[in-house]
């Protein structure tokens, strides 16, 4: 075992939690269940994250919360570095320990989190060859979710800094510019996402909302995103991504896993 493993979950959501203890016993790994918070039940150091007035339902504040309430017991101590972070909703591979082992093994010193639980749509340059047909990447877009990832300390102390939210997690975690999270993904993704087919946590219109915080997006933020963009690839990686994602978008269905995979490889 070479991280500690926490599953988020509602009280009410027990066969929810059963899924979950089934496939980590499956799996032969030890974990630690987290209460989900409740939006309207915060404690006080969480609570002011989330003003009175921002456009989030109580269920995407909960989520919110119980996610940074993770962070901060890294940060305390009273959770591993790093941590395994699973929603209760997901599917695990048989070959989990090994797998996470092997990513330990293969990512940069510097590193803050990586998302292991959907799959990217767009260019995502290989960093290293997992074995088992997967590859450590860097993504040109972070996929949206939070089902599950692995966090550092340092990812979890940048994450925690003291701004208001006004966005889901899954959607600021994809900000990565705004925290200066050094992000990463595993392709193929490594777990399974949302594989009960269905949500305990309210996120309607979370989608319309982040599309309209894209087109509030100053100057500042779009220029905090190229700079990002050009420490993680470089200027002439940067500039060509643009270019391959629009092609990406473009390429029907059938074939645009094997174009990305294409560009993935030739982008290193």
């Amino acid at each position: 075992m070479t991280t500690g493993i926490v599953v988020i979950n509602l009280d009410q959501d027990a066969q929810r939690m059963a899924h979950m203890r089934s496939e980590l016993d499956r799996v032969g790994l030890p974990f630690l269940r987290f209460s989900a918070l409740r939006g309207d039940a915060l404690p006080a150091g969480l609570a002011r994250y989330f003003p009175v007035g921002i456009e989030l339902t109580l269920g995407e504040i909960g989520c919110y919360a119980s996610h940074l309430a993770l962070m901060q017991r890294v940060i305390d101590g009273e959770l591993p570095s790093p941590l395994l972070v699973l929603e209760d909703d997901v599917g695990l591979p048989n070959d989990l320990d090994e797998a996470l082992q092997t990513l330990l093994a293969a990512l940069p010193q510097q590193w803050d989190i990586v998302r292991l639980s959907y799959p990217t749509k767009l260019i995502a340059p290989t960093i290293a060859a997992l074995g088992a047909d997967r590859y450590l990447v860097r993504y040109s877009r972070v996929p949206t979710t939070t089902g599950a990832y692995l966090i550092s300390a340092s990812g979890a102390r940048k994450f925690l800094a003291a701004r208001p939210r006004s966005l889901p997690v899954d959607h600021d975690l994809r900000h990565v510019w705004n925290w200066d999270l050094n992000t990463f993904g595993v392709e193929p993704p490594l777990v399974a996402h949302d594989v009960l087919n269905s949500s305990s946590i309210d996120a309607l219109s979370s989608a319309a909302r982040a599309r309209g915080h894209r087109r509030r997006q100053g100057t500042q933020s779009i220029l905090r995103q190229a700079k990002r963009g050009i420490r993680d690839f470089g200027l002439l990686r940067w500039l060509a991504l643009g270019p391959l994602n629009l092609v990406a978008r473009v390429t029907p269905r059938g074939v645009r896993r094997s174009f990305i995979r294409w560009a993935n490889l030739r982008l290193v």
